[in-house]
């Protein structure tokens, strides 16, 4: 391990972390810890220099201190604790060395060398937040309570400095604190710079992903529309246009188009998002499947439809991260245009067919693994022939694969199943299945073929997203509220000394 790594591994403390807000504060402590370790032996020479031989033993030891607070991080992974431990260090040795060189000049003006207190407070809401700093703030207000105390009372506080350096001192201690109030000023506006940064490149990627999930809607072949919890269309797409001949722009905010409706009961979305109880009890008959989650799939025909048309709809609540209900989607497909199961396997059972496809027969055994799987999955045919699917489907999704596979050896198809499988490296792959029954060879019972469309790329930016926006709101409205804090902090501390001078 070179310096350079080897400097890198402290500053981290080993840890390797995705949440750059974590890692950031981290390696501002073990900075911090660093800079205190290498200074404490300058300050404590230059108190052993001028005969302050107990504030030597106070630097010396607080260095040696602080080194355990590397090994505390390190050793813990717990922020809080290191964190406070660092800064209690901090706070006792300004302490002994503000107690032990006057504490309160005669006039009784606080020694500059209290001020480092304004950076203590400072440093500990930046690494621990308002609570942390909220304590150290009392803690410092009920010390500087007890020395103005013991002054009223005539203690006379030692003054370890040789008197004819006395007042070089005073205005060097001013000048040193000053400097490390300003640096942490730098460090917060530094900290809020950086975040407006993230947040502007997450909006840029967040409208990217809009503009790329807006685009594979518009080009879905089947026709689909999606209404918001106001029963107002807000997605329209092309095939939509195509099939009713309402553009977009003159349907967008309105209510659904008439043809998509039945009776007085509006479209299926709108009975999802307004009473899905509804729909089991006025069209039981047409409903094909249907999951616990609120996904129905429909056999029905709309009248007000190019004269009357039977088709397939497909229809789904949508839900915000609260589990509550913001809108529906609906897909409409004529029955017409819909293809046999006997012409889709001409089609996807060929190795040049690119989507994933696989077969299995009615012992639960795969007899039939394409190229494309083999491509996507990472696991050839020759170990997949003769074994379970469930050997490669995510745990958490084998029971509703379980129970689609059932029901398809029973006669029935579904369209926009949603799973995810574990490729040969472990990593997850997310697909939208179609599954469906088809005669055997001998004719004497049915498989059931899957056919898959890989669709890992979008779910996983869709979450990555989502994760962003939330993240980002509540960063940018702390950082902002440490800003304004700090700014009224340092203003506090100029005009405090001025008025003192």
């Amino acid at each position: 391990m070179n310096l350079e790594s080897l400097l890198k591994n402290i500053i981290t403390s080993g840890i390797d972390l995705s949440a750059p807000d974590t890692i950031r504060r981290i390696k501002a402590l073990n900075i911090f810890q660093l800079a205190f370790i290498m200074l404490a032996p300058v300050v404590g020479l230059f108190y052993f220099y001028i005969g302050a031989v107990p504030l030597f033993y106070t630097a010396i030891i607080a260095g040696l201190l602080m080194i355990s607070g590397i090994f505390v991080l390190r050793k813990t992974k717990n922020m809080a604790l290191a964190g406070n431990y660092a800064i209690f260090i901090l706070w006792a040795t300004i302490f002994m060395i503000a107690w032990n060189t006057g504490a309160i000049t005669y006039e009784g003006v606080i020694k500059p060398s209290w001020i480092l207190n304004a950076g203590l407070i400072l440093l500990a809401i930046f690494l621990n937040g308002y609570l942390s700093g909220t304590v150290w703030t009392t803690i410092v207000f009920l010390q500087t309570g007890i020395v103005i105390y013991l002054y009223r009372m005539g203690y006379q506080f030692p003054n370890l400095i040789p008197m004819e350096i006395t007042a070089t001192y005073s205005m060097g201690t001013y000048l040193i604190c000053i400097l490390a109030i300003l640096l942490f000023a730098f460090l917060f506006e530094k900290e809020k710079s950086e975040a407006l940064s993230r947040e502007q490149e997450k909006s840029h990627a967040l409208r990217e992903s809009k503009r790329y999930i807006d685009d594979i809607f518009d080009r879905s072949p089947l026709p689909t529309f999606i209404i918001d919890n106001s029963h107002r269309v807000i997605q329209w797409n092309l095939a939509c246009q195509e099939l009713t001949g309402v553009p977009a722009e003159e349907i967008l905010g309105k209510e659904v188009w008439e043809g998509f409706t039945l009776d007085d009961h509006g479209s299926i979305a709108d009975m999802i998002i307004g009473d899905i109880d509804s729909i089991t009890e006025n069209y039981k008959d047409s409903i094909v499947s249907m999951t616990d989650s609120g996904w129905f799939e429909f056999d029905m025909f709309f009248p007000k439809l190019q004269g009357g048309q039977r088709v397939i709809v497909t229809a789904a609540p949508i839900f915000d991260d609260n589990g509550m209900v913001r809108g529906a989607i609906q897909t409409i497909q004529e029955l017409s245009k819909l293809r046999t199961g006997e012409e889709i396997t001409e089609n996807c059972m060929g190795e040049s067919f690119p989507k994933p496809v696989f077969r299995i027969d009615p012992q639960g055994k795969i007899n039939f693994w394409n190229k494309a799987c083999e491509d996507h999955f990472g696991f050839t045919s020759e170990q997949m022939l003769g074994n379970s699917p469930f050997s490669f489907i995510a745990k958490g999704y084998r029971p509703i694969f379980k129970d689609t596979i059932i029901k398809v050896f029973k006669g029935e198809s579904f369209a926009n199943k949603e799973w995810r499988y574990q490729s040969n490296k472990g990593k997850p792959v997310y697909v939208m299945a179609r599954a469906f029954p088809l005669q055997t060879a001998n004719g004497k019972g049915k498989d059931c073929i899957i056919v898959n469309t890989d669709i890992t790329d979008l779910k996983l930016k869709v979450k990555r997203f989502r994760h962003y926006a939330a993240e980002s709101k509540e960063k940018l409205k702390s950082l902002s509220e440490e800003y304004d804090l700090l700014k009224k902090n340092i203003a506090s501390f100029i005009r405090k000394k001025d008025v003192q001078e």
